[in-house]
């Protein structure tokens, strides 16, 4: 059976228009007549991709497309907006609630073929992909840069090439840690050119690990968007390696958007009593906010044990430099990540 692509159009015509267009193609189409019940569908049968109209009867297609980004069974999907609304300010509020691409009617059969295969075959992108991605959260703050960069370190020791990515917009911090001097200006990703020559703006340690920070999104005030870490995924995770992306734990769309393409979800934990405090809140978030149960790991910075309900995948202690054995043994438990997956099943998660 081909590819499902839901079509949330109250419009007929333009329902028809679009389903004969995918159906010649190939592609299995199913048509709701209004925002409602296409949520309905579409949490219950998660299609391949969605077209969704804005103007809808009842729900509009904002407060659609948000409960579908929202929804754990539907966080992922490529959603495409079909709409006669062509301003600017729509366009941008729809990149921010998740929207994959935006077509204005009427468009061409062309140009909705082109975003839709573009779209369906990037669905498969984890599986063929080369990299592997391990994110990194910190359940109060900063807890997480040190153990990213200095596990990081520990890769490139063994051979591997290992890039952390901070996701915090116009942060530096991990350029102060590793004493690497950091750019002058940010590295803007709403720039088409900036994005194409995205691997001329990462610096490298000496030691060889490499480093992408004082990003510049397209959110309002230059935040980072899923748009944004879908980005810099598709450039670098083909490349091969790790890629370790140290991210906020707000807003939740960029972590279900970013551990939807990552092996693992490392957590780090500092024995301190807010670290510990949050600890248990942050699980909780990425839990609603679709991150699967078996991707979460929890490391430990000063503690030998925590009750989070998990074990650690790791312990440090508090204040290790680069070259502490621990850095290295989780080093060696991430490199497990490589081993080809039982046939027939899934990889094992640590």
């Amino acid at each position: 059976m081909g590819q499902t692509v839901l079509i949330i159009e109250d419009d007929s015509r333009s329902a028809r228009l679009a389903e004969l267009i995918l159906k010649a193609e190939g592609y299995q189409v199913v048509i709701a007549p209004n925002g409602l019940q296409g949520l309905k569908i579409a949490i219950h049968t998660p299609p391949n991709l969605i077209l969704l109209d804005l103007m809808l009867p009842g729900l509009d297609g904002f407060e659609v497309l948000n409960k579908l980004r929202a929804a754990p069974q539907t966080a992922s999907v490529p959603i495409v907006i079909l709409s006669a609304k062509s301003g600017h300010d729509d366009k941008e509020t729809a990149g921010k609630i998740g929207a994959d691409a935006y077509l204005v009617k009427p468009y061409g059969k062309a140009k909705l073929l082109e975003v839709v295969r573009s779209l369906l075959s990037g669905e498969s992108e984890k599986a063929v992909m080369h990299g592997h991605g391990v994110l990194f959260l910190g359940p109060h703050g900063n807890e997480a840069a040190q153990v990213a960069l200095y596990t990081g370190l520990a890769l490139v020791d063994k051979g591997e090439t290992a890039t952390v990515v901070d996701l915090r917009p116009f942060s530096v911090e991990h350029s102060l840690l590793l004493d690497v001097s950091p750019r002058s200006a940010p590295v803007s990703l709403s720039d088409a050119e900036t994005v194409r020559r995205l691997e001329d703006f990462v610096s490298r340690h000496p030691g060889g690990l490499r480093l992408l920070n004082n990003l510049e999104g397209n959110g309002d005030a230059g935040q980072l968007t899923p748009t944004d870490a879908r980005t810099v995924l598709n450039l670098l995770l083909p490349q091969g390696g790790f890629v370790f992306l140290d991210t906020p734990l707000y807003p939740a769309d960029i972590l279900r958007h970013t551990a939807d393409r990552c092996d693992l979800v490392l957590l780090v934990v500092r024995g301190d009593p807010t670290s510990l405090a949050a600890a248990r809140p942050a699980l909780t978030l990425m839990e609603r906010a679709g991150v699967k149960t078996e991707q979460i790991n929890i490391v430990l910075v000063g503690l030998s044990e925590a009750d989070l309900g998990q074990a650690a995948l790791g312990t440090v202690p508090d204040g290790a430099a680069p070259d502490d054995p621990a850095f290295q043994t989780l080093a060696d438990r991430l490199e497990s990540l490589k081993q080809p997956a039982p046939q027939g099943g899934e990889r094992d998660v640590i």
